[in-house]
């Protein structure tokens, strides 16, 4: 992948391994760590496993925050029913359920799914209705610091529904690897015309006002409703001090091109935002960073 600047393109290092497995086909790594800095995202990347049963793990980050979008593959085992995809962070968590799982070919007889996990869970702000109440809400959260106290306690990663067998990776500890990545991520939002230090200390993020609408206003794409195709592209919007959507840029395509043009144009032309705001409660320009799901028309 192009590195970004004068960024190196990859960095490994080590992590420890768990003493055992706990549930599943347990996988310890046959690497270590590795941190992509791609263009307009950051990814750590992890191989598990011998030659024969061989797993694949990708964790990808499009900007602060907590979500990880995380591809998982299995050289030996084909995808089964995306629809029973569970998964969970160590072996005592519940488990928990995907919002979507678009399953993926890759190299060398590999074959898995790609779904978003997080190692913090805020149930307290899904319970708030009013979007800037629950923006308010986050901005006042250290992010960072939840995710490395989840960071110390996570180990393991379980899924099951998506192979014949659960498949649990022995991920070692996470601190190193997740500080890694947002550093990574910290170093990528100074090319997109942020002022980052000014974003540490936002009051309020870009707020969209009129999301439960959106989905009704993006159409699938004509040219795919021949192939009955699902579609997945993550979107970087920047946001004006008005609230107004200045750009539009994808993040690592997952799907036909059709849905990328579609995403940007329909998306850009319906959504609407409240400024993000600075600490002195000032408009700022900003971002704001979503995925984009296209069902297959009934």
């Amino acid at each position: 992948m192009k590195a970004i600047g004068t960024l190196g393109a990859a960095v490994a290092f080590a992590a420890a391994c768990p003493a055992a497995a706990q549930s599943g086909q347990a996988l310890a790594p046959s690497s270590d760590w590795n941190l992509d800095y791609d263009q307009d995202s950051c990814a750590l990347r992890r191989m598990f496993g011998e030659d024969g049963n061989r797993a694949y793990l990708e964790l990808r980050r499009f900007g602060p925050g907590a979500g990880l979008q995380s591809t998982i593959a299995s050289e030996r085992m084909r995808v089964r029913n995306p629809a029973e995809i569970r998964y969970r962070l160590f072996d005592r968590a519940e488990w928990s359920e995907p919002i979507h799982a678009p399953t993926l070919r890759m190299a060398e007889g590999f074959t898995g799914v790609v779904f978003t996990i997080s190692l913090v869970e805020l149930p307290e702000l899904e319970e708030l209705t009013d979007p800037l109440e629950r923006e308010a809400r986050f901005s006042s959260i250290d992010l960072r610091a939840l995710e490395r106290a989840a960071a110390e306690t996570t180990d393991t990663l379980t899924v099951r529904g998506a192979f014949a067998n659960h498949l649990n990776l022995q991920l070692g500890s996470m601190v190193r690897p997740v500080d890694a990545l947002n550093q990574c991520i910290d170093e990528l939002i100074t090319h997109w015309g942020i002022d980052v230090e000014a974003h540490k200390s936002l009051t309020r993020r870009p707020v969209p006002v009129n999301l439960p609408e959106v989905g009704s206003m993006i159409d699938y794409p004509p040219a795919m409703l021949r192939r009955n195709m699902p579609g997945v592209v993550n979107l970087r919007l920047d946001i004006d001090e008005r609230g107004g959507v200045a750009g539009c840029h994808i993040q690592m395509p997952l799907s036909d091109p059709s849905f990328e043009e579609t995403s940007c144009v329909d998306v850009q032309h319906a959504i609407e935002f409240e400024p993000a705001l600075d600490k002195d409660g000032k408009p700022i320009a900003s971002y704001w960073i979503t995925r984009v799901i296209f069902g297959i028309p009934e």
